[in-house]
């Protein structure tokens, strides 16, 4: 019994091994279309969302183009064109910044500030036509994501040692 159940074993991981794995091919130019079964994928996939260009007419706007540091900086004078529909350079950022949480949702940038907070505020800037700024920020991280590392290590370890016992009939 116990060798006929080795042989199995043995025949099943080889016939795993022999599997050609499916390689889908990444979209780079709409990454929501990836699936993002990891957390590298998912990072990668945000990444291709902040290489979106902007549109000819934003490139007066040095801030324009959002990178992973999280800055933009739009000073008051130029508040009407940035947010104005026909430059469409504030709704090309909160395209990209959409793009990123469909992505990963728990996206942060450099600046340690996350794509909602990014939203809000261009909304308020654009809305009350003041400065939109999140230079010279600190932006604190949530601790919401520690408490659920912590959890999720010791419940992974003990799913896989009663699938371990289950599985070896200990």
């Amino acid at each position: 019994m116990r060798n006929g159940y080795l042989v199995c074993l043995s025949l099943g991981i080889c016939l795993l091994l022999q599997v050609q794995h499916a390689h889908a091919k990444e979209n780079k130019t709409d990454p929501t279309d990836n699936v993002n079964l990891t957390p590298f994928r998912a990072w990668r996939s945000a990444y291709y969302c902040l290489q979106r260009k902007a549109p000819a007419n934003c490139t007066a706007f040095e801030t324009v183009s959002l990178t992973d540091r999280g800055l933009i900086d739009v000073i008051p004078s130029g508040i009407g064109e940035y947010c104005s529909a026909d430059t469409g350079c504030a709704q090309h950022v909160l395209d990209v910044l959409k793009c990123i949480y469909l992505c990963k949702r728990d996206f942060w940038f450099a600046n340690n500030a996350t794509v909602s907070v990014l939203n809000q505020t261009i909304h308020d800037g654009c809305s009350n036509k003041k400065s939109i700024s999140t230079l010279n920020r600190n932006y604190k991280k949530s601790s919401g994501m520690k408490v659920q590392q912590k959890i999720y290590t010791p419940f992974v370890a003990s799913l896989s040692t009663l699938a371990f016992i289950a599985i070896f009939n200990m």
